[in-house]
């Protein structure tokens, strides 16, 4: 099917493939006045791809591929306008635990991911309650720009209103397991072990360590900059114990931007570790854990060995500490190394 100029047209590739048909639409011109396609889709039949065209044609900022990120700015530029400093105060902290999604087609976000994101909250059902209003907003404010066709924020279920998820640490067993599986013959379960070894060992959120740069990791000193997290604290360090020193110098690439990396060199998304990681635990027949019980493990660590308060405070990064406090000097320095140094 060849429709008139600008509209895009249905042709069949040659050779044997599972899926032959292509659908494709103009998309303007180079510099030497050569039209410019772009590819929708590859398909089965021919129908699909003439019903993939025609949703296209109907409406083509579906396809924009707008990331969350983009959506949620252009929501937040516009919300902002009419709302006091204390909601905006309240708004800028909880839009930080959504950054986690920022780099996903909003149209590609899965509602069983946004599920999964909810159930895994370490947080009460108030907050809870707060970042879906705000996801809520965004969606619709998607829907209505023509970004996404539904909001499918409504059919987010919450569960119980109860103040904590209970957490279960990764057992001395399960750690064993995971330091055994680093030089396993499937990179995926090879990958993640080391990945959830540091996020044991570090105490870092996910978030924080799918963002974590090469340029952050200091192995002359053996410490970590965070720089990307969900709390107002400014930039968090904290020691590399001993434990997982060898994990950072065998994996890091300093020609890659981000430490925990794709074969194509990407930063790895939360979906992506997500799925790895439940096919990990599976595969290594762990117990069923969600990614936060890394760090409620490297809080009961630290516990285990006598390690003061307010150090495990500061390594954590947690939200209820100041700026003021969380100024690092030397002497702070050599007090989270020693309690660092604790952990076994």
């Amino acid at each position: 099917m060849k429709n008139a100029n600008g509209e895009g047209s249905v042709y069949k590739l040659k050779g044997k493939r599972r899926k032959p048909w292509v659908a494709v639409v103009t998309a303007g011109y180079d510099e030497l006045g050569k039209q410019k396609r772009k590819v929708l889709g590859i398909f089965l039949t021919k129908k699909e791809a003439q019903i993939e065209l025609l949703a296209y044609l109907d409406n083509p900022m579906l396809f924009s591929g707008k990331t969350f990120k983009d959506v949620k700015d252009l929501w937040y530029s516009w919300y902002i306008k009419n709302i006091s400093k204390i909601t905006l105060k309240n708004l800028n902290s909880q839009l930080k635990k959504l950054e986690i999604f920022n780099e996903i087609k909003i149209k590609e976000l899965k509602l069983h991911v946004l599920q999964k994101f909810f159930d895994e909250m370490d947080c009460s059902y108030g907050t809870k309650s707060a970042i879906k209003t705000i996801l809520n907003m965004v969606f619709d404010y998607a829907v209505k720009n023509d970004f996404v066709d539904n909001n499918k924020i409504r059919f987010i279920e919450l569960g119980k209103n109860k103040k904590v998820i209970e957490r279960k640490i990764f057992t001395t067993d399960e750690i064993r397991v995971l330091f055994n599986n680093l030089d396993s013959l499937n990179r995926y379960v090879k990958k993640i072990s080391y990945g959830i070894l540091i996020l044991i060992y570090s105490g870092m959120r996910i978030g924080e360590f799918l963002n974590l740069k090469t340029n952050d990791i200091d192995l002359e000193k053996n410490i970590i900059h965070i720089r990307e997290s969900k709390t107002n604290a400014g930039v968090r360090t904290i020691p590399i114990s001993k434990k997982i020193i060898e994990l950072f110098s065998k994996n890091i690439n300093y020609t890659q931007e981000y430490f925990f990396s794709n074969k194509k060199g990407e930063k790895y998304t939360y979906m992506n570790f997500v799925d790895q990681f439940k096919k990990m635990s599976e595969f290594l027949n762990l117990e069923e854990h969600t990614i936060h019980d890394t760090r409620h493990t490297f809080a009961t660590l630290l516990n285990n060995a006598d390690v003061n308060g307010t150090s495990i405070i500061k390594l954590i990064g947690h939200s209820d500490f100041t700026t003021t406090q969380n100024i690092y000097t030397h002497k702070d320095d050599e007090e989270l190394r020693k309690a660092i140094d604790l952990l076994n």
